[in-house]
Formats: structure tokens, C-alpha cells, sequence
């Protein structure tokens, strides 16, 4: 995808059995959309994409307010809530649960949701440990990576700008992590690594479901993808304080649905309406929101190294996703 619902989009052609687009987050999040927009308003698709943007990073407010919980435990009972919700999604759609017309398909959701399951856990890891604006951008990362590894992958052109993005984010991440000053005798080394991790993670998932574009829908994608992300997460939540999950049930529930599923939904209403390049503009709400609540709600004011290289990584998502 030119991918990250809020860095970029990859086109496919729609699947035969379903109309939707997807994108999965761990934290984070895949898009397929549509191939082109439908007849309705596109101010009104225009509004759909950025309530779901927005949607994705109130996530991380969410994952801060629980505590007693560490990132896999979260990452599980969010993907829990979230698979609930898409199984309600998925039961108005013809495709899903007929298994047997898309059997051909199933290795390639299984790695779609290994992708997804391992990028949910190690974003919902990094909220923990560092910064959400390092976790958040990391993440957004993966557009260019998608750029990168396209042609080897989905046999496609590569972007022309597709270097000069990579450098300047990989040159971000450097500046915005400052490898030079990282504390080891704490945990925030761990945050930083889980954040660089997910921006490839976050990539293969993307791949996968351009992979599977026209051959499963989108809530399928999402369905199977939920779910498996759910069951990687299940054996961390097997020491999940019992008291701890009641204390903290209605930041779960909302992760999973409002931070979530109700996101997704959002951005298959707005994907029949508006094309791949204005989604991809206003998906660019998440990162900036996700550094602003960083900023305003947590007192994460990075250093002058940190804001050049939020630019840069900025920067680089924005040249990829033109």
C-alpha cells in the first residue's frame, strides 16, 4: 500500500466477493481501498477518513490511561474487543465466512495476520516505554518500506522519490530516537526498539493485503487479521492481573472499538467516496495528532534534534505518498 491509513494507501482492484477496503494497527493500522471512489459526496468520504484518523490516534490515550497491564496484555484484550465488533462487520458480508471461496488465500492471511499481531503488540509495547511520538512515527515508517520492498514483492514500479524518502526517514529516525543518549538501565530502550520494529512489520502487513486484493474483501482481511493478532497476544494475557483487567474493561473496550474497529469502519465508508491520494493526505492526521497529544496531553516536548527529525520523517511519508 502506499499504505498507513495515516501515511499513505495502496491501490488494488476490489475483491470479487466484497466492496470494503482495510488497513490494520497495532497499534497501528492497513488500508486497502477501493480502486476508485463512488459518486457520493467527496467532502462527505473526505470527513469519514479523518474521524477514522483521528480515531486510531485517540489510541493512544487510551493505552495510557490503563495501568497494571503491559503492552501484549493490552495489545490482546484490544484485538479481543476489536475481532467482537468485526465479527458483527464480517456477518453482513456474504464472503467471510464462507471459507471454501478464498481457500487459496489462506496463506497469505495467515501471514497478513502473523503481520498484523506482531505489529499490534510491539506498538502497543512502545506506547509503554517511549514517547508517542516516536511510537507513532516509527510506525508511519512503513510506507516507505512498503516503497522499498514493492517491486521484489507485488512485482511493481518502484516510486520515483522512493530513495530520497528512505534517506530522509532512516535520517529521522536516528535524530528523533538519539541513539547517543538512550538510558539502558531503563525500559525506554525496549520502547524505542518495539517503535522501530513495527514500521517493517507494519510494512509486510501492508504487502499482504495488496497481495490479497481482489480476491478477499476487506472486512475479511481485517477479520482474519484481528483474530490471529488476538491469538498471538492470548499467551501474554494468561498473567494479566484479573483485577487489573476489571479495573481498566472500558480502555480495552474502547481501544478496541473506538481506536479500532469503528476507525476501519470509518475508512471503508470514506474509501467508496474519495480517492487513494486524498486519503492518503488526510491519513497524515494520525502521526501529527498522535505527536500533538504527545506534546499537549503528556509533556512530550522533544528536543531540537527531535523536531527536525519529526520534520524529516514527515518529510519523507509525504514525498512517498504523493
Amino acid at each position: 500500500m502506499n499504505t498507513h491509513m495515516s501515511a499513505g494507501v495502496v491501490n488494488s482492484r476490489e475483491p470479487e466477493h466484497g466492496n470494503d477496503s482495510t488497513r490494520v494497527a497495532s497499534g497501528s493500522r492497513l488500508l486497502t481501498p477501493s480502486s476508485s471512489p463512488s459518486h457520493a459526496p467527496v467532502l462527505l468520504g473526505s470527513v469519514f477518513v479523518a474521524l477514522g484518523a483521528l480515531g486510531f490516534a485517540s489510541g493512544i490515550i487510551f493505552n495510557r490511561a490503563i495501568g497494571g497491564l503491559n503492552g501484549p496484555q493490552i495489545a490482546f484484550f484490544r484485538a479481543l474487543s476489536g475481532f467482537a465488533l468485526f465479527s458483527f462487520f464480517a456477518s453482513r458480508d456474504r464472503q467471510t465466512f464462507r471459507v471454501g471461496s478464498y481457500r487459496s488465500a489462506l496463506p497469505l492471511l495467515l501471514g497478513l495476520g502473523v503481520s498484523v499481531g506482531a505489529t499490534a503488540t510491539l506498538y502497543m509495547t512502545s506506547l509503554r516505554y517511549t514517547t508517542a511520538a516516536t511510537a507513532v512515527l516509527l510506525n508511519n515508517t512503513a510506507v516507505v518500506y512498503v516503497a522499498l520492498l514493492s517491486p521484489w514483492m507485488l512485482k511493481e514500479a518502484r516510486p520515483r522519490l522512493t530513495w530520497v524518502s528512505l534517506a530522509l526517514a532512516l535520517i529521522g529516525m536516528v535524530l528523533i530516537t538519539d541513539p547517543a543518549n538512550i538510558d539502558f538501565r531503563s525500559d525506554s530502550w525496549l520502547g524505542i526498539l518495539a517503535a522501530l520494529a513495527t514500521g517493517i512489520t507494519y510494512a509486510f502487513a501492508m504487502l499482504f493485503s495488496r497481495l490479497l486484493g481482489g480476491r478477499v474483501s476487506g472486512v475479511t482481511q481485517s477479520w482474519w487479521s484481528i483474530g490471529i493478532a488476538a491469538l498471538i497476544a492470548a499467551p501474554f494475557a494468561l498473567g494479566a492481573p484479573l483485577a487489573a483487567v476489571r479495573a481498566n474493561w472500558y480502555w480495552l473496550l474502547a481501544l478496541g472499538t473506538l481506536a479500532l474497529s469503528i476507525p476501519y469502519f470509518l475508512y471503508f465508508q470514506g474509501l467508496k467516496r474519495v480517492n487513494a491520494q486524498i486519503v492518503s493526505m488526510i491519513g497524515l492526521l494520525e502521526p501529527v495528532c498522535g505527536v500533538l497529544i504527545g506534546m499537549f496531553l503528556f509533556q512530550e516536548i522533544p528536543n531540537t534534534l527531535g523536531v527536525l527529525g519529526i520534520g524529516m520523517i514527515f518529510a519523507g511519508i509525504i514525498l512517498i505518498s504523493r
